[in-house]
């Protein structure tokens, strides 16, 4: 019932026919059951981005459906269009993108019943989990989740990467994100962790609620975050005494926890590539360099190893690889040589 109701408030909603009334009860609905936020999201994204592909009655219809007063402008041609007729029509249409987001939604799931996003170099990407909560994916970061996300008993996602997760509040059903150096248990907060398996430094954010972030290893160590607080874990000498697969294990060491800034033109640095901006602030090139790599996806080559210790400060926002390496060279000289996806600096 409740599932049906849904999903036809949503119809009403996209053929433009909803009510106060009926888009409050829509809401409502939506808090209640977290599965109708998921495909609420898929369904918005597939009718934002609908193939230009289509056959010329579906064009048309999802043109009139974004347009009502097309409808309106020739009433003689459109006679045979009612509004109850525009309703059925959004329907059967919401059916159709209902199918296709499952079609998708499955086309992603592994015979393990898990499911992996992927965003890659280049490329931001939001998705709302089946229990409603909401995952930005930076660049060149995947999650993997249980199908049954929205009914196990602990809500567990892998990252590898770097995400920003608004999580759904359940204080029966713990959700828990495991990277390669720590893991995070939450009951329902915002934050952004910041943990590339090749980067030396891997961070946690928080920005509301509370976080409890274990680290990895032999020797682990429990941290409770505050908001606006800002941990930073640094990968510290090998222990001598514990070894997996032949390979010594990294020992995490907390660097800092610290507050989280908020600059003179109301951006926070952490959570800043979520409006476009690459934002850095005193880094070697050494740093910066798989940020940039990630960030433009193209593979940046140093053989001058001093532009490694050059040290920069900036925003990014629009500009390309070219115009940001040239931006760096009116801080520090150096040259490079920029072909296709490659560049050489020497």
């Amino acid at each position: 019932m409740s599932e049906n109701r849904i999903l036809e408030l949503l119809a009403r909603k996209m053929a433009g026919e909803a009510t106060i009334t009926e888009l409050s009860e829509l809401e409502n609905l939506l808090k209640q059951y977290p599965d109708g936020l998921y495909y609420e999201e898929l369904i918005r994204q597939l009718w934002m981005n609908k193939s230009a592909k289509d056959d010329t009655d579906a064009a048309y219809l999802l043109h009139t459906l974004k347009h009502p007063e097309i409808m309106q402008s020739d009433p003689t041609k459109h006679a045979g269009w009612s509004r109850q007729k525009m309703l059925v029509s959004a329907l059967l249409m919401l059916a159709i993108i209902v199918v296709s987001v499952i079609y998708i939604y499955q086309s992603n799931s592994t015979a393990s019943g898990t499911t992996e996003i992927f965003a890659d170099k280049g490329i931001h990407k939001k998705v709302v989990l089946p229990d409603g909560t909401r995952v930005w994916l930076n660049c060149n970061s995947k999650i993997n989740f249980s199908n049954q996300l929205n009914t196990d008993a602990v809500r567990r996602v892998q990252l590898v990467g770097e995400a920003y997760f608004d999580v759904t509040k359940n204080k029966h059903r713990p959700f828990v994100i495991t990277t390669k150096k720590f893991s995070v248990q939450v009951l329902g907060t915002a934050f952004n962790i910041k943990a590339y398996p090749d980067d030396a430094v891997s961070e946690a954010a928080l920005i509301r609620g509370s976080i409890e972030l274990t680290t990895s290893g032999s020797q682990q160590q429990k941290i409770l975050l505050k908001p606006n607080e800002k941990l930073t874990l640094a990968d510290n000498s090998p222990e001598s005494s514990a070894h997996v697969h032949g390979s010594k294990t990294m020992r995490l060491a907390i660097q800092s926890i610290k507050p989280i800034e908020i600059r003179s033109k109301q951006y926070i640095e952490e959570t800043s590539w979520m409006d476009n901006k690459l934002v850095f602030k005193n880094e070697s090139f050494a740093q910066l360099k798989p940020r940039l790599e990630r960030w433009y996806n193209v593979t940046i080559n140093v053989q001058n190893a001093t532009v490694n210790k050059y040290h920069f400060t900036g925003i990014f926002q629009s500009e390309t690889i070219d115009q940001a390496l040239k931006a760096m060279q009116l801080i520090k000289p150096f040259k490079y040589e920029l072909k296709y996806d490659e560049i050489t600096i020497n």
